[in-house]
Order: C-alpha cells, then sequence, then structure tokens
C-alpha cells in the first residue's frame, strides 16, 4: 500500500503566515483540519495494520481484537463536536462549476476552460494558489480550507483538486459534519486494498494514523480536558510522546499478537458521551462521502466506549 501525498510545504506556509487570530477565526469555521498538515507519517504502521482490515465489519481485526473507526472519533480530532452531529453531507446532483468560480473570484468560463479529467473533473493546485494569494477575508480562508481538503483529506489526484469539493466545503459552512464523509472515503480505500488488490490509499493518511496510534498506551500524556477553548487534539497527539517506530516486520508481528490488554480502547482525546448505534431501527446507517457510499456498522464502536465485543 502507497500513501498518495500531495506537496505539504506551500500549505504548511501559508498556515504559518497567519497569525493567531486568523487561525482561530480558521478553526472556529472549519475545525482543525489545518493541523493534518503537520502529522509525520510512518508508513510501515499503516501498511502493516491494513493487512488486518475487514472489508465485510468495516473493522480491523488485529489477533482478539476488533476496533473500528468511528464517527466520534473522527468527529473530536477534527473539533467537530461543537456542531449538529446528525447533519450529514448529502451529494447533491448540481452544477459544481459556479461554487467553484465563486469561491476562486473568477468567472464560469475561466474554471471550465481550466479543467482537467483526472477520473472527474479536476482543477490544478497551481491555479488554487494563484486564487489564494490573490483573495483576502473569509473567501482566502475557505480557499485553503478548499486546499487542505482535496490535497490532504481526499488526495485522488496528485496535484488537483475535484471540483465536487466546492459544495463539499458550502455544506461544511452550514454546519454539516464532515467526519462520516472522511470517514466513507477512508474506510471505502481500504476495502479497494483488500478486496481489489489496489495499491493506492486514497483516504486521508494523516487521520488514519493519529487514529491508530491513539490506540496504543502513550508514554507521556500531553492532553488537556476535551473540549475547552485551547484545546487542539491532533497538536496535543503530536506533542506526546508515543511508543517508538517500527519495522513493518515489527508492526505486524506485534498487531497479529495483540491482546485486549494492550489496547487502549478509549484514545486519551475522548470523553464519554452519546454516540449514534442505530438509524430508525437498522443496526447500518447509511453514509455518503465524496464519490461514494457505505453502510456503517454504529452499533461495533460501543467496544471502544467500555463496553463488550460487538462483533458477532
Amino acid at each position: 500500500m502507497d500513501c498518495r501525498r500531495n506537496s505539504e510545504d506551500e500549505l504548511k506556509g501559508i498556515w504559518q503566515s497567519w497569525d493567531e487570530a486568523k487561525k482561530t477565526r480558521f478553526q472556529e469555521k472549519y475545525g482543525d483540519v489545518a493541523q493534518l498538515l503537520f502529522v509525520k507519517l510512518h508508513d510501515a504502521l499503516l501498511k502493516a495494520m491494513v493487512c488486518f482490515g475487514d472489508p465485510t465489519y468495516r473493522c480491523f481485526t488485529f489477533n482478539e481484537v476488533d476496533i473500528v473507526l468511528t464517527i466520534k472519533e473522527y468527529s473530536t480530532l477534527l473539533l467537530y463536536d461543537f456542531r449538529d452531529p446528525l447533519r450529514r453531507y448529502w451529494k447533491l446532483n448540481v452544477d459544481f462549476w459556479r461554487p467553484l468560480a465563486n469561491l476562486m473570484g473568477v468567472p464560469v468560463d475561466t474554471v471550465k476552460a481550466r479543467l482537467k479529467d483526472k477520473n472527474g473533473h479536476c482543477i490544478s493546485w497551481s491555479d488554487i494558489r494563484d486564487a489564494i494569494g490573490k483573495a483576502s477575508g473569509d473567501r482566502h480562508l475557505a480557499l485553503f480550507a478548499f486546499a487542505v481538503y482535496r490535497l490532504i483529506v481526499f488526495p485522488k489526484a496528485l496535484g488537483y483538486v475535484s471540483v465536487e469539493l466546492a459544495n463539499f466545503l458550502f455544506q461544511i459552512e452550514k454546519g454539516v459534519n464532515p467526519a462520516p464523509t472522511v470517514l466513507v472515503e477512508t474506510i471505502i480505500s481500504l476495502y479497494f486494498i483488500r478486496r481489489k488488490g489496489d495499491k493506492c490509499f486514497l483516504g486521508c493518511a494523516q487521520l488514519l494514523f493519529v487514529w491508530m496510534k491513539s490506540h496504543f498506551r502513550c508514554l507521556h500524556k500531553r492532553f488537556r480536558q476535551v473540549f475547552v477553548p485551547s484545546t487542539k487534539p491532533i497538536e496535543e497527539f503530536l506533542e506526546t510522546k508515543w511508543p517508538p517506530n517500527q519495522s513493518i516486520e515489527e508492526w505486524f508481528q506485534n498487531l497479529s499478537t495483540l491482546t485486549y490488554q494492550e489496547i487502549e480502547w478509549r484514545a486519551p482525546w475522548m470523553i464519554r458521551s452519546t454516540v449514534l448505534i442505530g438509524c430508525s431501527g437498522h443496526l447500518w446507517v447509511p453514509l455518503t462521502g465524496i464519490w461514494r457510499a457505505i453502510s456503517y456498522s454504529s452499533l461495533m464502536v460501543l467496544r471502544q466506549y467500555g463496553y463488550g465485543q460487538c462483533l458477532i
């Protein structure tokens, strides 16, 4: 498995050039997604854990341990728990050119002329970068969020940004929780790697890495109380001391012999709270991604909140 990566240096430079007031304004609108730029991936762990993915139950089975990616965990990492957790992204059959043109501050014809077919309509990162340089105020923030989501969270085509993300970004600004959508594309990419033999992981590798590492006991915690204004789970994850990185063979051996006692069921940045375990009596909840959709076994998340094993 290879993790598709776009260049992060330019985005890091833009973020680091902002003052604290501007960073705070961005976080209020789009959560903590910018912190993903500073997550240093360790490919060996990701490559090893993919071997234990269960495509049927959308979980990882490490020896006697079944652990599942949860909406609540991803929402917490992205700092979207301040919003209505039931508001989900829904893909609309609309013309994406006009929202993108408005976002970039250029005519619709200009956007159409610059589109490239990269397994879907895309526009180059260089065009978005130029628009960021010319924009100001909320448009500047929106374009930066647009770039981070497309280049880091949904890295489908290297160096290009899908026009469909314009509507996704618009829905985030209206209060939609993006975490389920991020989760969907991650789970689907893992499915295609396990079942179809795909070589490239097209989900958000940074979030998956933080999530997995957080379920091992950290050596020294630097986590503050969750959901106070100064809390930034991803940033605090980066400041916390974790077990050392290992080779893919060592990770594979450790994961294949993992026991209940060795797993950190509740990540140190999580709090106990109400979680979704069904939808209108159905235990499998439909979730929509940017390009595809899945059914999600929400009941399985209970194991990570102190209940018994739920895989049957």
